[in-house]
């Protein structure tokens, strides 16, 4: 298609004259052209036709040379070329007057130029973005900053962060443009794999959107659909640890190419946004646990006395206690750390057991979401599954060879709008009493916590192995505040 071809237009006529390489350097089929003033004009694209004949008659009007750069009426594959065209006035041997010059095919630097200054403006706005993030003292303000550099950057009418529910089984609509009034904080997009969210979390890199109606790797939520969504991108925001901290999703309503500087300045921003959310995260876990330690302390060593009390009054095997109640202080102790470590905060189910079964760890088969529990309840979870797995040690599974114990665990949403954690230890082995629950300090403990403390409920069936199954209402005042 390149090449540079001559042309001359009798100047007050609809005679136009092209040298016959002109209709490739247009990317026209062959004979397509007609030798018509008017056959060039369709073939200018309409955004473009005004300043091309605005400038035409400047030149006719001043004599002064002529130079103009155009896109073409796009093409049946949708591409536009870019075509410079210049030349001036001269007077044929018939005494015509004439425009006449040469025109080329220039869509290689023109594109090069553009994606120059859109680069340039890219990191300079990650820059600003940069130094606002850094002093602002108001997450959700550079949440809010965040969608609105990347949809006036991007040029893009639809721009969303969404933030990963404490539950882990939903991404909430945390900030946004363009979205329908009202569901900024309300609207929530499931993370499984047939949602774009969801896929992006799975596949942890950049997804890049063609066109929504004909993507076959997920369907796309409701919400996109909603409004009219065809391309985008999508893109994990990091969390402190293994668990994310939502998703940044920027889409179009018509079909729009992303090319790699886009997808670069994008996880630019999504980058951003998780260092502040780190950086909040632990001003905010400081504040806290400095306002926690005191209270604490207290609470512990009453905890540890009462342990004491409970493994040796009335246990005539010193050696047997000691080493019991060596295990419970021990349990106490990693759990103690791993909540005091991450600021008296909410802390991941999945690091929590690792830390407080670290010994029967290869033992253990663990599934479920990794949710976010208060740090209360993640205290007392680790002593509960740490006096299942002693009692697992005496008489289950984990006091045998080989065979592995499973823990699963969910949480659920009642119509009260309490959430309830629900966690499964299945023992295949026991030979431990029928009963239901035992009388030693253990199944007191368990009792205590789960029921009395709680308000919980425990089930235990002896069927087929050792199934203990408890049921422990989370209250809304000590769930995270990002959850909806």
């Amino acid at each position: 298609m390149g090449g540079v071809g001559v042309w001359r237009w009798k100047i007050d006529s609809d005679a136009l004259e092209w040298t016959p390489n002109l209709e490739a350097v247009h990317d026209l089929a062959p004979g397509s052209f007609d030798g018509s003033l008017s056959s060039f004009q369709r073939d200018i694209h309409a955004d473009d036709a005004q300043a091309v004949w605005a400038r035409i008659q400047d030149t006719l009007l001043t004599g002064a040379p002529y130079r103009t750069v155009y896109r073409t009426a796009a093409r049946q594959d949708g591409e536009t070329l870019w075509i410079e065209a210049s030349g001036g006035i001269v007077t044929g041997e018939d005494g015509a007057r004439y425009l006449t010059g040469i025109c080329q095919d220039v869509s290689a630097r023109v594109q090069g130029e553009r994606e120059l200054q859109r680069r340039l403006r890219q990191q300079k706005a990650i820059a600003q973005f940069g130094s606002f993030a850094l002093a602002e003292d108001d997450f959700q303000k550079i949440l809010d900053e965040a969608v609105s550099v990347a949809a006036e950057v991007l040029d893009l009418p639809l721009t969303k962060i969404l933030q990963f529910a404490d539950a882990a089984d939903q991404l909430v609509l945390k900030a946004g443009i363009g979205w329908k009034e009202g569901l900024l904080g309300v609207a929530a997009v499931g993370i499984e794999r047939e949602s774009q969210a969801g896929y992006t979390l799975i596949d942890d890199a950049p997804v890049v959107v063609v066109d929504l109606l004909t993507e076959t790797r997920f369907d796309g939520p409701q919400l996109l659909h909603d409004h009219g969504v065809r391309s985008g991108m999508s893109v994990v925001i990091p969390g402190v640890d293994k668990r994310p901290f939502g998703v940044f999703g920027v889409h179009a309503t018509s079909i729009r190419p992303f090319s790699a500087s886009d997808v670069e300045f994008f996880v630019a921003l999504a980058n951003i946004v998780a260092n502040s959310a780190r950086h909040h995260a632990a001003h905010a876990q400081r504040d806290l646990l400095l306002r926690e330690m005191a209270h604490r302390a207290g609470n512990m060593l009453q905890l540890v006395s009462t342990i004491a009390t409970q493994t040796f009054v009335g246990n005539a095997d010193i050696d047997a206690a000691r080493h019991s109640f060596s295990e419970r202080l021990g349990s106490l102790s990693r759990a103690n750390y791993l909540v005091a470590q991450g600021g008296w905060s909410a802390t991941r189910i999945l690091l929590l057991l690792e830390q407080a079964l670290q010994p029967f760890r290869q033992r253990l088969t663990l599934h479920g979401r990794d949710i976010l529990l208060p740090p209360d309840l993640s205290f007392d979870l680790g002593l509960i599954v740490h006096e299942l797995a002693t009692n697992s040690a005496k008489y289950g599974t984990l006091g045998a060879q080989d065979g592995h114990v499973a823990i699963r665990w969910s949480m659920s949403l009642g119509t009260d709008g309490i959430r309830t954690l629900r966690l499964v230890w299945d023992d295949p082995l026991t030979t431990a009493t029928k009963d239901r629950r035992g009388t030693g300090f253990g199944g007191k403990l368990l009792s205590a916590l789960i029921e009395r403390k709680w308000a919980g409920a425990i089930e235990i069936d002896t069927g087929a192995g050792y199934r203990f199954s408890l049921s422990i209402p989370v209250p809304a005042e000590a769930r995270g505040i990002d959850e909806p």
